[in-house]
């Protein structure tokens, strides 16, 4: 139980917040894993729906929207408008998850989770660039807003400010396994954007890819609510495993719901990877499937007429997809990822932390369930 913490993230200058966290308890189940009947699984209340934290989600988002008081006026309400514009918070609960036994150092808990949710909101501010996007989460996104200017060196901001956090734990590892992982990170978005139209990429390849650019922050998440939960070195390197797997599982499961999902289930607009030529898992697995003749046409009407392909064309390639079972191909590799996931889980020696991870496992089932129903 935990009561009457304070937290104060302050610097020597006039804008200083202060946030009370309430009086909560962690839950030895977390209780909150389905989102209500009749309401859409919305990927961006995943850690909502993932975790009953009795104070953690609202006060880690109070903090992190608070950090924005550390950088300079003009940057600020940009900073404000990238950080407050929701989102998964996977990143966040995996760090609560692996560290939550340890209540007496919340403080650090929260910033910790407050740095890898600012490398992954980083990454995404520069994707807007990447992808032309004016829309994110049904707001308008920085890129839109101030242009790409002002989006890129926003994103270097937020990449910085996850560093200068990270500086303030003591000793110097949280600071070079954020770095690290922002780095492994970029180099997988780096490498996608080089790859786009390239669907002759091998799976291995794209797990190696997506290893990087998405599992990365999924491990570091982890690692770093061990370190502050100061769990041994077995246990730490099993969450890391568990956050290496789940990240894996993730991405897949993500571009699963790009092809097959439903926009009323799944509170985005879809597609949208498709449409950009971006290596995903369906997409390779499809062309692996097809004639060289078939695959030279699709690629073709995807890609040549200088502008994005049509709704007809999009639509002809899951037709396609679903003709050649790629949903039930890519579904056996997410099995797969799952599965390794349980084995991982039944390695823990603390039943505790096992069940807080099995309860955001059990999110991506019951994900994947609804979204091949």
């Amino acid at each position: 139980m935990l009561t009457g913490l304070t937290i104060n993230a302050s610097e020597p200058s006039p804008f200083v917040f202060s946030y009370s966290l309430f009086a909560w308890e962690i839950p030895h189940k977390m209780d909150a894993l389905v989102s209500p009947p009749d309401s859409p699984v919305n990927s961006q209340t995943f850690a909502g729906s993932v975790i009953l934290l009795d104070g953690f989600l609202a006060t880690f988002e109070t903090y992190l929207v608070g950090r924005a008081n550390y950088f300079d006026p003009v940057v600020r309400d940009l900073a404000v408008q990238a950080l407050a514009s929701g989102g998964k918070r996977i990143r966040p609960a995996l760090v609560h998850a692996c560290g939550a036994g340890n209540l007496a150092d919340s403080e650090n808990l929260i910033k910790a989770s407050s740095i890898v949710e600012f490398v992954h909101i980083a990454t995404l501010v520069h994707d807007d660039v990447l992808d032309d996007a004016s829309i994110r989460r049904d707001r308008q996104t920085v890129y839109a807003d101030r242009g790409a200017t002002a989006a890129i060196l926003l994103g270097d901001a937020l990449f910085a400010h996850a560093l200068e956090m990270a500086s303030e734990f003591q000793g110097n590892e949280v600071c070079r396994w954020v770095a690290a992982a922002t780095r492994r990170t970029c180099s997988g978005e780096i490498q996608q954007s080089f790859l786009r139209g390239d669907f002759t990429l091998t799976s291995s390849r794209y797990k190696q890819i997506i290893e990087a650019k998405t599992a990365e922050l999924f491990t570091v998440s982890c690692r770093l609510g061990a370190h502050v939960a100061g769990l041994d070195d077995a246990t730490s390197a099993l969450a890391c495993e568990f956050g290496r797997r789940l990240g894996l599982a993730y991405q897949i499961y993500d571009d699963l719901v790009d092809v097959f999902g439903r926009e009323a289930d799944f509170g985005k607009s879809l597609g949208r990877d498709l449409a950009h030529g971006k290596v995903t898992l369906p997409t390779i697995t499809l062309f692996s499937k097809l004639s060289k003749v078939e695959a030279s046409r699709l690629r073709e009407n995807l890609f040549n007429s200088g502008s994005e392909p049509s709704p007809e064309i999009i639509h002809e390639m899951v037709n396609l997809m679903r003709k050649h079972g790629v949903h039930n191909e890519c579904r056996e590799l997410l099995d797969e990822e799952l599965s390794a996931i349980g084995y991982t889980l039944s390695e823990f020696t603390d039943d505790t932390i096992a069940r807080r991870l099995d309860d955001l496992r059990q999110v991506i089932v019951d994900r994947v369930a609804l979204l091949l129903s």
